[in-house]
């Protein structure tokens, strides 16, 4: 692998980790299982109805490969053309059949959540160009960070989300100035996209910021749940996006294909957003597995991707769902499941800390350097 790190080709770099580390993972293999058995469902349901300049995209667990029960089904219908009255056609057709009860209870998925950022238009104009500024809404920045970091294309119309997907990756580096520019003392190039990477960042503090304002909003309804994905599948986001950056770097990937060109670049994240999150997160143990802190590696590797597949047991768990979904606040404390559930949250934070601020980690003087200051 480690000569095409960057291509995204070949066998998931998933099963290569868990024949390494010599592991299986049942939930996460479930849940991918789940996954492409709804996709395939989805892709019928929509057959036909996108147009020649659109994409159907699926977002959250479906996006990741990690459909437990009462998953969402969060989609949006994006545009990469003139918007005219087909335009509302088209998405009117496709809302109207994923909005039919009949495709809710063959796709075994729930309704998207009512800030309305799912089961919508989305435009590539905004996305692609309205990157900080006024015009940069939290809804303009989560569509295009998770189009980024969390998004797949369903049935046959794939062309829109390419176009757009490398559209948005080349306005990044293209603005990026001091990008594969020498040090001042005229030494290492700088291989990490930093315009990305504070992007990447600043929507991971929204989605901080943001949890407290709904937990207000909602007068604390949910909390418990919703605390737990924050601290799991919405840190691995996270994660994942600052891996992408730092990836970057063949010191990191160790592909001996990237060159100092944005092109390069360009077509080196965009084969690594290919993959899923947990993906990416495996590609990085699979190449370091090898080197001179291996065994810090497989073990951080081992934590990690254990504490995940009991994140996704825990959310495939109906009873436990709901308990903590309609936990009160001020129980979490005496709670047991809550207890098992941050315990489990704990363990997975800690395996992200070493992942990238380990001394031991080759990550770790990027994450000081680019990553924190």
């Amino acid at each position: 692998m480690s000569n095409s790190s960057c291509k995204g080709q070949g066998g998931s770099p998933l099963d290569e980790l868990a024949e390494l580390l010599q592991c299986r993972w049942k939930n996460i293999d479930q849940a991918k299982q789940k996954t492409l058995g709804t996709l395939e469902q989805l892709s019928k349901i929509i057959e036909g109805k996108p147009g020649a300049d659109t994409s159907v995209i699926v977002h959250g667990s479906l996006a990741r490969r990690e459909c437990t029960r009462g998953s969402d089904l969060d989609w949006t219908l994006l545009v990469d053309g003139v918007a005219d009255a087909s335009v509302q056609q088209t998405f009117l057709a496709i809302k109207n059949a994923l909005n039919d009860e009949t495709a809710f209870s063959q796709l075994g998925l729930e309704k998207p959540g009512r800030q309305g950022t799912f089961g919508a238009l989305t435009f590539s104009q905004p996305m692609m160009h309205y990157i900080g500024g006024e015009e940069d809404s939290n809804s303009n920045t989560t569509r295009r960070v998770l189009l980024l970091l969390e998004a797949l294309p369903v049935g046959e119309r794939l062309k829109a989300f390419e176009r757009v997907r490398q559209g948005v990756l080349r306005r990044y580096l293209d603005e990026d100035r001091g990008l594969l520019r020498k040090n001042t003392d005229g030494t290492n190039l700088r291989w990490v996209p930093l315009f990305l990477l504070n992007d990447f960042a600043r929507y991971w503090r929204t989605i901080a910021v943001d949890f407290a304002y709904k937990q207000f909003d909602r007068g604390n309804k949910g909390y418990a749940l919703r605390s737990i994905k924050l601290g799991v599948s919405r840190k691995l986001l996270f994660a994942s996006g600052l891996l992408a950056c730092f990836w970057c770097d063949p010191e990191v990937s160790k592909d001996e294909t990237l060159e100092p060109r944005k092109q390069s670049l360009v077509s080196c994240l965009d084969a690594f957003f290919s993959w899923t999150p947990l993906e990416r997160i495996a590609s990085f143990f699979v190449v370091h597995t090898r080197g001179s802190q291996s065994k810090f590696i497989r073990e951080t590797a081992s934590e990690l991707f254990s504490a995940y597949d009991d994140f996704l047991d825990l959310l495939n768990n109906t009873e436990k769902r709901k308990h903590l979904d309609e936990l009160k606040p001020g129980d979490e404390e005496t709670d047991i499941v809550f207890k098992e559930a941050r315990m489990m949250r704990k363990r997975f934070r800690l395996a992200i800390q070493n992942m990238f601020l380990h001394q031991d980690s080759p990550l770790y003087k990027h994450s000081i350097e680019k990553g924190v200051f």
